[in-house]
């Protein structure tokens, strides 16, 4: 465990050193340095309303982009999660995951994409379009490893190619996302500490599209770190009645390219099925406050859940937030239901 806490704080401390003389352009926070801000973007409309204070709880199909050491602990042995998001300016992202966790090791894949829809182009001699359109659509996929250390402590490890396609520019990273989870004895309280999106610089590539006469664009690209984010957290279930629970949870949160902040959240659970949630961050002008509600049924063997959730980007609107998980369960069957026993 000490092995993996001082390997993920070196990288913590080495992210925002990558910025090189930009610092002296944006200061110490490093603002717009960072490439690839779409791998950003939350998903999963429970850990958005919850002020995004997910690090410790990420124990559902959204876990493999929170924390991939969550996979050990869902409540069913596979799990389907499936999310859209309504965003800014008419751009949609879609997200989706799969993982199946054994007793020792869980693995899981996911996909995500964002389409822009068509963007008019313009130029210097054409401000109000040329009647021609472009698009700037990225997706990410990946693969999450996570493995049960004991029955307290699990770790985990993702890796993901993304693709952000501008136009006739294409930039391209393999990434990585590192988790640990570790449930404290006091109760549910747990612990969970991420770092996501590490990797190499990224540099845009392609061959640029048509310029006016006279005009030769350059092909050199400036290359850029990519989004790495830090996040420490802890989060406990405090059972209030039999029928009423409060889950809260708060994180640290350490960006790249941006200054600290602190993310609080909080889900009151009405008798295991109806769940209503609120949460802030700090030190964001935007995106800083969410709330949402959930609904959870089980059948038999099936634990269907379905989350919205909103959060106010201030000039740029309300996004809207819809996911479903789904968790085939597996339970031991009764003495008198194993094969070969009489009734």
């Amino acid at each position: 465990m000490a092995g993996a806490l001082a390997a993920a704080s070196a990288l913590w401390v080495a992210g925002p050193s990558r910025a090189g003389n930009v610092i002296d352009l944006y200061g110490g926070e490093n603002v717009g340095t960072a490439s690839a801000q779409f791998l950003r973007i939350p998903v999963g409309a429970r850990a958005v309303a919850m002020g995004q204070a997910y690090s410790s709880l990420a124990t559902d199909g959204s876990a493999i982009f929170w924390n991939p050491a969550g996979l050990m602990r869902t409540p069913g042995r596979r799990n389907f999660f499936a999310e859209h998001t309504a965003w800014t300016a008419g751009i949609d992202l879609d997200y989706a995951a799969y993982h199946r966790r054994g007793q020792n090791f869980a693995h899981g894949l996911m996909v995500g994409a964002l389409r822009s829809g068509d963007i008019l182009r313009t130029d210097e001699l054409h401000q109000e379009g040329t009647g021609q359109y472009f698009n700037a659509n990225q997706f990410f996929v990946g693969a999450s490893l996570a493995r049960a250390m004991t029955d307290r402590f699990s770790i985990g490890c993702s890796v993901k190619y993304f693709q952000e396609n501008l136009d006739a520019y294409q930039t391209r990273a393999l990434l990585a996302d590192l988790g640990i989870l570790y449930f404290v004895g006091l109760g549910d309280m747990r612990v969970g500490f991420t770092v996501r999106n590490f990797g190499s610089d990224v540099r845009p590539g392609g061959q640029p599209p048509a310029t006016p006469d006279g005009y030769v664009p350059s092909a050199d690209f400036q290359s850029f770190p990519a989004p790495t984010n830090g996040s420490f957290g802890t989060a406990k279930t405090w059972n209030l009645s039999s029928a009423v629970n409060l889950v809260t949870a708060a994180d640290f949160n350490h960006p790249s390219d941006y200054s600290e902040s602190f993310r609080m959240g909080c889900e009151l659970g009405l008798w295991k099925q109806l769940f209503l949630r609120s949460g802030f961050e700090t030190n964001r002008p935007e995106g800083g406050l969410a709330a949402g509600v959930g609904v959870m049924l089980e059948r038999r063997q099936m634990r269907v859940r379905v989350d919205y959730a909103y959060s106010n980007m201030g000039a740029f609107g309300v996004v809207h937030y819809f996911s479903v998980d789904v968790s085939p369960l597996w339970r031991r069957p009764a003495a008198n239901e194993l094969p070969g026993r009489s009734r």
